[in-house]
């Protein structure tokens, strides 16, 4: 796995420059958004792409610090705190926010989604500026993810259990 450490990198700088933006939404919204430490109603098993899942991997491994499986409604929710909070995955970066993608029967409209519990009072006027694009995001990340799976040396599936990083460990 050494050897993808370029890779790695590379994911990482793509969730730092995801962050700054979410953290522009955030102030944009923080009037209408409720989510707070321990909040957890949007978390979820899920899976992963295999350049987050190894990615995320390698930063447990640096850390050290091995997360204790859960029998909350993910797998890494340990008394409703995430025990992977800040190498976690996109998608549960972007929770709550509001969230656009393309339709599939036109491309050029868009769906936004965000948590139930945001957002109660009012929807804001949705703008390129308040709304984070997640097929740009999506796009980004599957490129990335096409670049280490050339590089790997192996069959990975397309998608990946994020809690069976615990069994990598």
């Amino acid at each position: 796995m050494d050897n993808n450490q370029y890779y790695f990198d590379a994911y990482f700088d793509f969730i730092n420059f995801v962050d700054e933006r979410i953290a522009e939404l955030e102030k944009i919204h923080s009037k209408n958004l409720v989510c707070k430490k321990k909040c957890c109603f949007c978390c979820m098993n899920t899976t992963v792409l295999p350049i987050e899942f190894f990615s995320i991997l390698s930063k447990i491994k640096l850390s050290g610090k091995k997360p204790e499986l859960t029998n909350e409604s993910c797998a890494f929710l340990k008394n409703s705190l995430c025990q992977i909070y800040q190498i976690r995955p996109l998608i549960c970066r972007t929770h709550g926010l509001l969230l656009a993608y393309g339709k599939d029967d036109d491309p050029l409209a868009k769906d936004v989604t965000f948590c139930e519990l945001n957002f109660t009072k009012s929807i804001p006027k949705l703008t390129e500026k308040n709304v984070l694009d997640m097929d740009e995001l999506n796009i980004e990340l599957v490129r990335l993810n096409e670049k280490f799976l050339k590089s790997y040396d192996g069959e990975l599936p397309e998608r990946m259990e994020l809690s069976d990083i615990i069994k990598y460990l």
